[in-house]
């Protein structure tokens, strides 16, 4: 295998498939990332047999062949070098690294050795939507999961498609976020489908495509591809069934709470100064019925209040909330305005905004 690649490229590639680059002691080869040049394309892979990367580049081929190569020594290789004009030739188990004042040798390992990256059969049945749009509702639903051994059916972005639109929800028992995506804001093949993306995919996924206008999504009854025109990541599905989650979204509230969403997210960081180890603060109506106040105290520290204007329908509340939950929900939201809803000092709380109809926030409160 012989081919020259410019540096820009190199690094963008090697920038991608580093994220799936394993450890493993009893798989050494997955420190390794896997170079093949067949057919005019030149693609890097890399697994860490969770997750699967393939990016494609552009470069001139001279022989065709494939190379498995240490990713760190050769990513310290190219990113010191100063010239852009790269060749990479392997020969005799050696892949040699040459540009116009550098010259490099490094052992490499049978190409033959490198796990089988699988595939998705029918590639016929697919969805694709805007790319980002797609990592924007990733990055709202997946603030409310945590990796969890205990209960893997929860450790995972919740895919949905049915009725018409597409459904993205994260839970992680004490928060609940949902982001539908009605019809005109994608396009299927598929018949109606569930599945569990883990949490790590899905942090890749919002990490990669950069610079992708559109994503296909392709998937089967255990793995799941994201792909764009020159990148693929391909990811197992969590093998469970996720929450009957639409019992826990309570139908109404006793108390409406519209407010300013910036002054709501300062506010918290404010009084958190004097939040306890379960990071509470105690969120309650103002007398009036025209402000909410937050407040925490700390007997060594002190106290700390702070009054926001609010437009308060319904009953006044008196409840204690994990600060960060509170601060999560409101990065879900584009807008300006957000509404609390409240039902007591032990029942789920809602984030709404007005603008955005197809997302909420279901926040526990913490009991006292």
């Amino acid at each position: 295998m012989k081919l020259i690649i410019l540096r820009t490229n190199l690094l963008e590639a090697l920038a991608s498939v580093e994220r799936a680059i394993g450890e493993n002691l009893n798989l050494p080869i997955l420190k390794n990332f896997l170079l093949r040049a067949f057919g005019g394309k030149i693609e890097f892979v890399s697994t860490n047999l969770e997750i699967a990367v393939e990016y494609q580049t552009a470069g001139k081929i001279i022989d065709e062949g494939d190379v498995t190569i240490p990713f760190s020594v050769f990513y310290s290789i190219v990113r010191n070098l100063n010239t852009e004009r790269i060749t990479i030739e392997r020969e005799n188990n050696k892949v040699m690294v040459t540009s116009d004042n550098y010259e490099g040798v490094i052992e490499d390992d049978d190409p033959k050795e490198f796990p089988i990256i699988p595939r998705i059969t029918d590639m016929s049945r697919f969805l694709k939507i805007k790319t980002e749009r797609l990592k924007d509702v990733l990055r709202g639903v997946s603030l409310s999961v945590q990796y969890s051994t205990i209960r893997p059916e929860i450790s995972g972005v919740y895919f949905n498609q049915s009725n018409g639109a597409l459904r993205f929800v994260g839970t992680d028992s004490f928060r609940l976020s949902e982001i539908v995506v009605e019809e005109s804001g994608f396009s299927s093949t598929m018949d109606d489908f569930s599945l569990i993306v883990p949490i790590r995919t899905i942090q890749e996924v919002v990490r990669m495509f950069n610079g992708a206008e559109e994503l296909s999504i392709f998937t089967d009854s255990n793995q799941i591809l994201f792909e764009s025109e020159n990148e693929k990541i391909i990811s197992r599905i969590i093998d469970g069934s996720f929450p009957d989650y639409q019992s826990v979204i309570p139908k109404g509230f006793k108390t409406n709470v519209v407010l300013d969403k910036e002054e709501f997210s300062n506010s918290l960081k404010l009084v958190s100064t004097f939040s306890g180890k379960a990071n509470d603060v105690n969120v309650r109506t103002g007398e009036n019925g025209k402000f909410l106040e937050i407040s925490a105290s700390d007997s060594a520290l002190g106290k700390s209040v702070y009054k926001i204007p609010a437009k308060i329908k319904g009953d006044g509340f008196n409840a204690i909330f994990n600060w960060r939950y509170l601060l999560d929900g409101l990065k879900i939201y584009q807008n300006d305005e957000i509404s609390l809803n409240v039902n007591s000092s032990d029942k789920p709380a809602e984030i709404t905004s007005p603008k955005e109809p197809n997302a909420i926030y279901i926040v526990m409160p913490i009991k006292g």
